[in-house]
């Protein structure tokens, strides 16, 4: 752990303390009728107390009001929760330290469709002010559905019956990132009112948001381990004689692979709303129906000055991990990439819900539902990569022996910095466009029955079925692998003008003396242009058959234009569940006690659908040749079934010791199913030699991750809006999928006798166990002030040895984290500060650059929110995020292994809402 515990520690001893002084008369469950912080508090508060397992809650301040513009970094605040930032804001959830694809997600009580590629939901695509109130359900009732290990996560939206009769309520604020300086606008406004004597409710809401942010990214494509090859250079001599390769004077170093600095301005619009209507039937039937529509459109450029270390002249400093520290790249052999990266996340997201609550007698109530969703991300290649480079240029030195980020020193800032380059220096690359089209839809039908019993335990037992039908499907677009690297590969190339590129300089915005933020900022429009123009085409100078296909095909493709690739796949599966969970409770002594006891079995039918192209043969062209040629069929569907059921037990015992004491234990089994890219169809074939032959593939037939789960913890509620608590939880999971190589038989017409190959396929095999201690602590006085401080701490004995290079499993996201808000609310005015850290943890265990481990550093974030309310209809609010301007930073296997700094800067809000 790399943060002190003692605060936490002394805030939960003293919460203790104080609670014991406390009232102690019986508090019941009632209507709260308060707003604001500790009406959201107490209403939080309720619903964690009164509920049969262990749940968290975070509800509206008021109606458009969460507590923070997020969802995600809203459910930050809770214990055991923590989560992923895409552009400086919060995406995905993780909870008890599984990684997001570990959550599960519903909306309403119906698990909603992801445009994500992973089974993961992000939290980004819906707007905070449709939301009423989120519940974070640590353990598990066999009526909830499958699939999160760490937890679940429900969301609700508000519905007409939550009011009385008219309302109206509305906000509009301007939102400033300090990085970019440019003010967006940002709106919400929902009404809602009765009819027919109340038995007709209607509600609409719309949310819009806009917001133009900038961030200043330094990034390594991977750390390498190898052996160094130096390269000498006089130049006083011919260019015949003046290079020279000193083989094996490093052996197994690691050294820093790229270094890239660069600005990505990124603009996000969100617009949303739903509509939603409850009618009471009769008094016994209640019908309801809701409609949620999302789009998230998000459009980054990011332009980049690269410089890769692969002619490495000379190493000053290496450490005792056998890491360069300081190295000299060759004289006259390096070269100064510009890029340019544009990316786009066409989103949207759609929910329809029926429902159908009917109190069938006195005894039996039955709610039926009804749910269909879909998500797509829009991007049949849209994303594009540009990039100039300027070769055989001077030297750089690359320093990393003291700062947040290297340094990298030009030995000829005359020649080399773009203020002072040569564009006609500069010539075309790698032109490329790329995208994935993603596409899911879910539909779910819910029978959800309920019979009252007259035991003395036995009072109550739940029933039902499930049934969801869900799909995904993903396909990539690419410009054809010819075409990408075509000017790379000619002897002669388009270069640059000033209509091509830009100089800009962004001043001193990185951690690092002798790091320049100059770069070429690359015109997209020009540069397509010069590389379809016909005299750039002329230059391609490879061999005339070469040269003359690479011309048809850019003439078939439309120049580079990308297109569907054999590259997709689309998941369906089926899942028919069935559950019922048992409702005990009594007295011992002066104590009551209450016990929840279930059963629910789940049948998983599953189909893998892709395209494949099959090896059907090896050639052996060159008789002394250890080389052998692989000859395919062309590609093909490929369709491959795969079935499971689950049977998950339950248990969920509470023992009131007081009135304000509570006791929870709590035991489940619980299943995430295998992650998309694994399950996908693939094979493709490595290396075809006559000694060995290699393969990689996905494997469609795993086995969803199991996981067996204690629970145990102690809550104390010593006044309205003040409680402490302690839990300890456990889950030990199996079928944890790791990659291992076997050898299987390929059935081959020809070329038989080399028919084994050894494949490298994902697997279940690997098991860990995660346990964790969480602590939490609210308190508010009289005066208006109030604390609440919570921690998490995580350990796993899964955890990376770093020394260990030929470890093949770690568990990825494990992270302690910490919380401390302070807040005043008292007659007109509101304040709120928060805090938040989350510590170190593994990101993935292979880089696919490199093969090296990425970590994330210990991230932590101050927010500050405030209102003066006008009149009890109208108040001015202000937000600020970040507003200590916290950086993201990656390392590799030791912390000197640099990877990534990424400066997103504070964003500022100010706005007015009001309500009727």
């Amino acid at each position: 752990m790399k943060f002190r515990v003692s605060i936490v520690t002394a805030a939960v001893a003293a919460s203790l303390s104080m609670g014991a002084q406390a009232n102690e008369q019986e508090k019941e469950m009632e209507v709260i009728q308060v707003s604001g912080i500790k009406g959201s508090l107490v209403k939080s508060m309720n619903n964690k107390r009164f509920a049969y397992n262990v749940v968290d809650t975070i509800s509206a301040e008021d109606i458009g009001k969460f507590p923070d513009s997020n969802l995600a970094e809203s459910l930050q605040r809770i214990t055991g929760v923590s989560i992923d930032r895409s552009g400086g804001e919060g995406r995905f959830v993780s909870i008890r330290g599984m990684g997001p694809d570990f959550s599960s997600v519903t909306l309403n009580g119906r698990e909603v469709a992801s445009e994500s590629q992973s089974r993961a939901f992000g939290f980004d695509t819906l707007a905070s002010e449709l939301v009423s109130n989120i519940d974070v359900n640590k353990t598990s009732t066999a009526e909830m559905l499958e699939g999160g290990i760490g937890g679940s996560i429900d969301i609700r939206t508000a519905q007409p019956f939550d009011f009385d009769g008219f309302y109206a309520a509305g906000s509009v604020e301007g939102v400033r990132e300090q990085n970019r300086g440019e003010v967006t606008p940002q709106g919400s406004f929902l009404v809602t009112d009765r009819f027919m004597d109340d038995r007709l409710g209607l509600l609409a809401s719309f949310t819009y948001q806009n917001r133009e942010a900038q961030s200043f990214e330094v990034n390594n494509d991977g750390m390498i381990q190898r052996d160094i090859e130096l390269y000498a250079h006089r130049r006083d001599v011919g260019p015949d004689d003046g290079w020279r390769k000193v083989i094996g004077v490093a052996e197994g170093l690691y050294s820093h692979q790229a270094i890239g600095r660069g600005v990505t301005q990124e603009d996000r619009q969100r617009v949303g709303g739903n509509v939603a209507v409850q009618f009471q039937a009769t008094d016994d039937l209640i019908l309801s129906g809701d409609y949620l529509y999302s789009k998230l459109d998000v459009d980054s450029v990011n332009n980049q000055a690269y410089n890769w270390f692969w002619a490495t002249h000379s190493m000053d400093d290496v450490d005792g991990n056998n890491t360069v520290l300081r190295q000299t790249h060759a004289d006259g052999y390096s070269g100064y990439a510009h890029l340019r990266f544009e990316k786009h996340r066409p989103s949207t997201t759609e929910v329809l819900g029926l429902n159908a609550d009917w109190i069938i007698s006195d005894r039996l109530s039955l709610e039926a539902d009804f749910a269909w969703s879909e998500a797509e991300n829009n991007n049949r290649g849209l994303d594009s990569r540009q990039t100039l480079e300027a070769l055989n240029q001077p030297g750089i030195i690359l320093d990393y022996t003291s700062g947040q980020v290297p340094s990298l020193i030009h030995v000829e800032p005359e020649t080399t910095l773009p203020v002072n380059a040569d564009l006609s220096d500069l010539q075309m690359r790698h032109m490329e466009r790329n995208g994935d089209y993603t596409k899911a839809e879910n539909n779910q039908i819910r029978f959800d029955f309920s019979y009252l019993v007259d035991g003395q335990y036995f009072h109550k037992v739940d029933f039902g079925a499930h049934y969801l039908s869900k799909s995904k499907q993903n396909v990539s677009y690419q410009t054809p692998a010819e075409l990408i690297k075509m000017y790379q590969n000619s002897g002669v190339r388009p270069v640059a003008t000033s209509a091509h590129a830009t100089v800009r300089d962004y001043g001193n915005v990185f951690p690092a003396n002798d790091l320049s933020a100059q770069f070429f900022e690359l015109n997209e429009s020009a540069m397509w242009n010069l590389a379809n123009d016909p005299a750039s085409l002329a230059m391609l100078s490879q061999d005339p058959e070469v040269k003359q296909a690479l011309l048809a095909l850019h003439n078939s493709n439309g120049g580079f234009t990308a297109r569907a690739t054999n590259d997709a796949y689309e998941i369906e599966e089926d899942v028919t569940s069935f559950y019922a969970d048992t409702y005990f409770n009594g007295d011992i002594s002066d104590m009551t006690w209450s016990v929840v006891a279930g059963l629910r079995y789940s049948k998983t039918e599953q189909t893998s659908n892709g395209t494949m192209q099959t090896i059907v043969g090896l050639d052996k062209p060159v008789e002394m040749s250890v080389n052998l040629v692989p000859r395919y069929e062309g590609f093909q569907a490929v369709a491959i079934d795969n079935d499971y059921d689950n049977w998950l037990p339950s248990l969920s015992a509470n023992l009131n010791i007081t009135d304000e004491l509570i006791l929870r234990a709590g035991a489940s089994k619980t299943i995430t199913r295998p992650t998309l890219t694994d399950l996908a169809p693939a094979l493709s074939i490595n290396s075809t030699t006559t000694d060995l032959r290699t393969a990689k593939g996905s494997n469609p037939m795993l086995s969803p991750f199991e996981s067996t789960n204690f629970d145990l913890s102690l809550e104390y509620y010593y006044d309205e809006a003040s409680m402490a608590s302690v839990a300890y939880f456990r889950k030990s999971v199996d079928n944890f999928i790791v990659r291992t190589n076997s050898i299987e038989n390929f059935d081959l017409e020809f070329g038989e006798q080399w028919s084994d190959f050894d494949v490298n396929r994902p697997v279940n095999g690997e098991s860990a166990t995660v346990d964790g201690i969480e602590a939490n602590w609210i308190h508010t006085l009289e005066n208006g002030f109030g604390v609440q401080i919570n921690a998490t701490f995580v350990d796993s004995n899964a955890e990376l040895d770093n020394s260990n290079p030929d470890q093949v499993f770690a568990l990825e996201g494990l992270s302690d984290t910490a919380n401390a808000v302070v807040f005043y609310e008292k007659g007109p005015y509101q304040l709120r500060i928060a805090y938040n850290l989350r510590g170190e943890f593994l990101e993935t265990q292979i880089n696919p650059y490199a093969g090296e481990p990425i970590y994330v550093d210990d991230y932590e974030q101050i927010d500050i929110s405030g209102s003066y309310e006008i009149n009890e209809n109208m108040s001015v609010y202000f937000e600020g995020i970040n507003i200590t301007e916290s950086t993201v930073d990656k390392h590799g296997r030791f912390d000197n292994h640099f990877i990534y700094y990424g400066d997103y800067g504070a964003r500022y809000a100010l706005g007015v809402r009001a309500s009727f």
